[in-house]
């Protein structure tokens, strides 16, 4: 693991059969959204949100075929786009995020060692572990879930959030979640198939295909 792999994406669209776009090329025309939309020929715009450049490639790469997505690596970009008034279906999102910048590749090694530590922790010491590792990481999915709701509530529209992080089990047992009857927690699905992308090619078909229809689902609801 390198700092590379922790590099910006300040929004980048996939679509099957058109090379990637940087969406901030298409704010500056006139009347963009029109056109982008008939571009996908009905299909939903889906923001991915994450810091790892390796989990935005597996996600566009799984998914580019059925859905039209949207890869960002923050929560500032997130809100960017958002102020762009950037389409959006749904958003599926981490929830940890660096808590300051990577900038060397012994950065990355030490965030990305968390994953090994929460293999070896007894799922009563998660609450202990998160503690100690906290400092390395903001909530910042939690953050998008809001910004999110607070545009849906803005446009009209109705934008779901799935959540998804292999590190989620660190926060049990903490106060760290949004609470409390809101637009956010109504807003917001969990999406649990956060797999490693070198994981064996039949379980990330599998875990895709699950993605896939929790994603439709969450289109779906009234």
């Amino acid at each position: 693991m390198s700092m590379a792999d922790f590099g910006d994406d300040e929004g980048t669209l996939h679509r099957s059969g058109c090379p990637p776009t940087q969406i901030s090329s298409l704010w500056d025309t006139a009347r963009w959204e029109q056109p982008l939309r008939r571009s996908l020929e009905g299909r939903p715009i889906i923001w991915f949100a994450d810091d790892e450049h390796r989990n935005r490639k597996w996600f566009s790469e799984k998914h580019a075929d059925h859905f039209a997505v949207l890869t960002l690596s923050s929560l500032d970009f997130c809100r960017r786009a958002l102020d762009h008034r950037t389409p959006c279906d749904a958003v599926v999102t981490d929830i940890f995020f660096p808590a300051a910048p990577v900038r060397s590749d012994e950065d990355a090694e030490r965030l990305m060692a968390i994953y090994d530590q929460i293999s070896a922790s007894p799922v009563s010491q998660l609450p202990s572990l998160w503690d100690e590792q906290k400092h390395n990481w903001s909530l910042d999915g939690f953050c998008i879930a809001r910004i999110v709701a607070d545009a849906a509530k803005d446009r009209a529209e109705r934008i779901p959030v799935l959540l998804f992080s292999r590190k989620a089990t660190m926060l049990l047992g903490v106060d760290d979640w949004p609470g409390e009857p809101s637009d956010v927690v109504a807003n917001t699905y969990w999406l649990l198939e956060k797999v490693d992308p070198s994981i064996d090619p039949e379980s990330a078909d599998k875990a895709g295909r699950i993605q896939r229809d929790r994603i439709v689902a969450a289109l779906g609801q009234p």
